[in-house]
């Protein structure tokens, strides 16, 4: 295999200036013997799509639907910075259905949480600090969960996953990814509770009511909020990182419920990427369904109607530098920009590429049913094709 990418590299070094139609070509012969080569058997579909030149360049199954595990995330991440806007956050508050008097609440304190995948300890600590020279809660510690409509399972999860840090339970109120000493918190709302009643102690604040779950009113006062980093740096996680947790909360926060964010991701992807949302599948925003369905042609529709969005595509992994990239791709340090996707049988990459030469290129590279290691499809199969085109020739 490292034979035919040294040959194929070698090939279109030497011959100088080519042809589109035998770039073309060589395109296909190199991509074709690196699948036989690596694995004749996966179920393969690419597309090569050249921004010069405003052509494709290549593609094999380019209009079967594949699942594409986490380069699902590439919608997700679009579609909340389109839907809720760059300058968006999630917002955590502290609201009461009384006064404070003296330095006592006469009345409940609501933690009103929003999905905050980045909430962290100090953030709590900062929250509380809001509430100056509060001494006494005279009523319950209320935790109000109502952000999320359903479950934290999205619809076609694997329901014997074992929770881990890339699988964190999610909840109206996490706290620390939900993981603590690479442990998953199974009820993060609960820790997010002890963990705030834990500085209230520390500072001296009375709780005298208990603590339960339950809404806060539409006429309560706020006493203090925390508010995340904007959307253009939360996704930064989402792609980067291939962070599931901050994908479906950010999902979530388009729509309410799982079958709501469908509809959110759906329709941008109708109306402003002008893909028939009819023929794809998206059902949750992290990539961990098989029920999601894309194929390579669509997936470069997107790529090419994204590259213009400069907060979209420098939270894409670069090769050889950082994210699900950074360990791949040294060859060809910083020439690639894209979304990596892996499960079981599974594996994707899908982004930007530009050649030695200069030209600007959208792939997409989907295979399915594979038996093998996914390191090896991934660097013997993707990082292939990429290195074989990085080193394409001009005309």
């Amino acid at each position: 295999m490292r034979v035919l990418i040294c040959f194929m590299v070698c090939l279109m070094g030497s011959l100088g200036a080519l042809t589109l139609e035998e770039r073309k070509g060589l395109i296909h012969e190199g991509v074709e013997g690196l699948i036989q080569s690596v694995d004749p058997t996966a179920l393969v579909g690419a597309m090569v799509y050249s921004f010069d030149e405003n052509i494709e360049l290549y593609e094999r199954n380019s209009e079967s639907r594949f699942v594409p595990a986490s380069s699902l995330k590439l919608f997700t991440a679009a579609a909340a910075l389109e839907c809720l806007g760059e300058g968006d956050s999630f917002e955590t508050r502290v609201m009461t259905d009384g006064n404070v008097e003296q330095g006592v609440l006469k009345g409940n304190c609501y933690l009103v949480g929003s999905g905050d995948p980045s909430l962290i300890g100090l953030d709590l600590l900062e929250i509380i600090d809001q509430l100056g020279d509060l001494e006494r809660i005279e009523g319950d510690l209320v935790l109000d969960l109502s952000c999320f409509e359903d479950g934290p399972m999205g619809p076609g999860w694997m329901w014997d996953e074992e929770p881990a840090y890339w699988c964190v339970p999610m909840s109206a109120l996490n706290i620390e990814h939900n993981c603590i000493d690479d442990v998953a918190i199974l009820e993060p709302e609960k820790l997010t509770a002890a963990m705030f009643k834990g500085i209230l102690d520390r500072k001296g604040i009375v709780l005298k009511g208990e603590l339960r779950e339950g809404m806060a009113p539409e006429e309560g006062v706020v006493l203090a909020r925390h508010l995340s980093e904007p959307m253009s740096e939360l996704i930064k996680p989402i792609l980067k990182n291939t962070d599931n947790l901050y994908a479906d909360c950010v999902f979530k926060k388009m729509g309410p419920s799982w079958e709501k964010g469908q509809e959110k991701v759906l329709n941008f992807l109708s109306e402003k990427i002008e893909i028939d949302s009819g023929t794809l599948r998206v059902v949750d925003g992290c990539g961990l369904s098989r029920y999601n369905l894309v194929s390579p042609k669509q997936m470069i529709t997107f790529l090419k109607k994204m590259k213009g969005n400069r907060s979209f595509v420098s939270a894409l992994p670069i090769g050889g530098v950082d994210g699900t990239l950074k360990n791949r791709m040294k060859m060809f340090e910083g020439k690639v920009r894209a979304k990596t996707g892996s499960m079981t049988g599974v594996s994707s990459l899908c982004g930007y590429l530009k050649t030695d030469s200069g030209r600007e290129l959208a792939i997409a590279i989907f295979v399915n049913g594979y038996v093998k290691e996914g390191r090896e499809i991934k660097k013997k199969l993707e990082d292939g094709i990429c290195q074989m085109l990085v080193n394409m020739q001009d005309e």
